[in-house]
This record gives C-alpha cells, structure tokens and sequence, in this order.
C-alpha cells in the first residue's frame, strides 16, 4: 500500500545522500578538533621566550619556552596541517555534491534554520545544552527511513529548540566568547531581534522559539539575556528520552547534523498536545498528523516497537498515546 504521507527515496537519491553523510561523516569531526585544537604560538618578551595556546582571541599561557613545550608545538602543527588538508579536500568534495543532492530533491530543510542548526553545532551545543524539536525534528526521521515526507508535514516558518536548563546557555561557561543564543542568531543572520524577550525574529518573519520545561523556574539564559526560554507542556520528557542523531541535507546542498527526541517519544507527546484542551484548536490536527506519520515511518521503516515496556523513560502520562499509536500499521 502506498502512503499518502511519504514517498521512498529512489536508488539514486539512496546513493547520494549515503556518499553525502559519509563525506560528511568525516569532515564534521575533523573541522570540530581543528577548531578545539587552536593554534600554539611562541612570543618573545623581555628577552625570553614563551609559549602560548591561542583559540580566537583567548591566549593562555604555557609557560617559558622549553624542548618539552617546542616538541608539542611540532606534534600539534603537524597535527593541525593534516586536519586542515583533510577538512579542505574533504569541503571541495562537498561543496561538489551540493548541486547534485540540490538537483534530486535532497536538500529539504529551510537554509536559515539549517545556518541556525550548524551554529549551534559548531558552539557545541547542539546535543548537550539544545535539541531540535518541532516540525524540524521531521526532517531526521524522514532521512533515517529512507523517506521524503509531504510537503504539508515538513512546511514551516519557524524553529523551535529545547533547552535543557540543566546547562547554562551562557556561552562563556563553555569556554567560548559569546552572549546567549541571541549572539548566534546574529551572527547567522544580524536581522535577527528579540520579539518582546520570548523569541527572535528575522526580517524575513523566520521565528526561533527557544522552548524548556514548565517546571523550570530557570527559563533566563543568563542575567542581561534579551531572550528567554518559553515553558513547554511534557518539554521535559522528549529531553529524558534518547536522543536522536541523523545527517540531513539543506536545501543549500550541503549536510547538516540533527539532534532531536527519539522518533517514538516524538510522536506520543505530539499525539498527547493535541489531546489537550488548551491546545489550540487550529494546531491540534497538525500536532495529531505528526504523531502519525512518525508512528508510521517508525512501524514501516525503522523498526521499533511502540511498546511501553521497551520505553523505560517514559512518563504515565505518554503510555496511553504509545498504546493507541501501536495501532499505526506499516505500509508496503
């Protein structure tokens, strides 16, 4: 039976995005330790010599110039060298293959939420401070079943990315120069403005919601933040469920990392939201679609059992939507 919801990625499209997330695959971690590694650098002052590790414009001492200090420095030069020429072989490869996956229709997310995604990557906080949620979230669980799913499912105007308030969005605690989320907006695009401090908007009307449990009382990144987190109902299950890792590609052509709730735990909240009588009755069918299609691409593709037991971190509140999500069949 064919599926009104999706359509399967034919063997050519296959082929593509599989050589996409390979190169990919290896170009991501090199470029993420080139930047962790800085550069190492000797300077003279007052007649001797000292060594330095520098990462953008933050130097850190190491101390007088000694064999031991000049004999890292040659291990991490050389080491920076081969990262650099394996990143750019690796960036011509893929700036290469970007029209080809722009050609077979690969490239499905919105260019501007994927520069937001990919900042946050490079920030380090895509995984371990934000996660992507909402309609966004589709997007790895269409590629992860080999799947393009119907533009009325995957069309949006916004991003929305849930925060674990568990780690401080101050960027400077993680070692990096910068001030909030809003720093990164303005960086992907500098049209990006606070919306009365609850989210950012772009001169193109793209909104960024950032969302966090409603039993935060912390919802402030940090204390002269102009944006804060919106309270979302069950936010704080799909952040205690498995995260979910997929290479997707924009429709600029080029891969990007995804990290969203795991596709079962997605679809049981999206189903509860829309069960709920404060739920906006405009977005409750949408809502309800979600939770079904993913269930769906979860039953035909992925191979996962819609079973409590299987779930251990679900919250009582979900297993009634698991139950009647089990009833999804696979189509063939």
């Amino acid at each position: 039976m064919v599926s009104l919801n999706f359509a399967e990625l034919t063997n050519e499209q296959r082929r593509q995005l599989i050589d996409a997330q390979q190169a990919f695959g290896i170009w991501h971690p090199a470029v993420a330790e080139l930047e962790a590694l800085g550069t190492m650098r000797a300077q003279s002052s007052k007649g001797r010599r000292y060594m330095y590790e520098v990462h953008g414009t933050v130097r850190k001492s190491l101390g007088r110039e000694s064999p031991q200090l000049v004999k890292a420095k040659a291990a991490h030069d050389a080491r920076r060298a081969e990262l650099m020429r394996r990143a750019k072989s690796l960036e011509t490869r893929l700036d290469n293959m970007a029209p080809v996956n722009k050609a077979l229709g690969l490239g499905r997310m919105q260019s501007i939420a994927a520069r937001i995604i990919r900042a946050l990557d490079r920030e380090q906080l895509l995984g371990s401070h934000v996660i992507v949620a909402g309609t966004n979230a589709l997007h790895a669980y269409e590629v992860a079943a080999g799947t393009m799913l119907s533009a009325e499912h995957v069309a949006t105007r916004d991003a929305d990315l849930l925060w674990d308030t568990k780690q401080s969005l101050l960027l400077a605690a993680t070692g990096i120069r910068r001030e909030g989320l809003m720093g990164v907006l303005k960086r992907v695009d500098h049209t990006f403005e606070a919306d009365y401090g609850f989210n950012a908007k772009n001169r193109e009307g793209y909104i960024v919601d950032l969302l966090c449990p409603e039993t935060d009382t912390f919802t402030t990144m940090n204390a002269g933040a102009d944006l804060e987190a919106t309270p979302m109902p069950g936010a704080e299950w799909l952040l205690a469920s498995p995260q979910f890792e997929q290479v997707v590609i924009a429709d600029d052509g080029w891969p990007l990392r995804l990290i969203v709730p795991e596709p079962r735990t997605y679809a049981a909240h999206k189903l509860w939201v829309a069960s709920r009588d404060d739920r906006d009755a405009l977005k409750r069918p949408r809502d309800a679609a979600h939770a079904r299609v993913v269930a769906e691409l979860v039953a035909t593709y992925l191979r996962k059992p819609f079973a409590v037991k299987d779930m251990p971190w679900l919250p009582k509140e979900l297993k009634p939507m698991v139950k009647e999500l089990h009833s999804v069949k696979a189509r063939r």
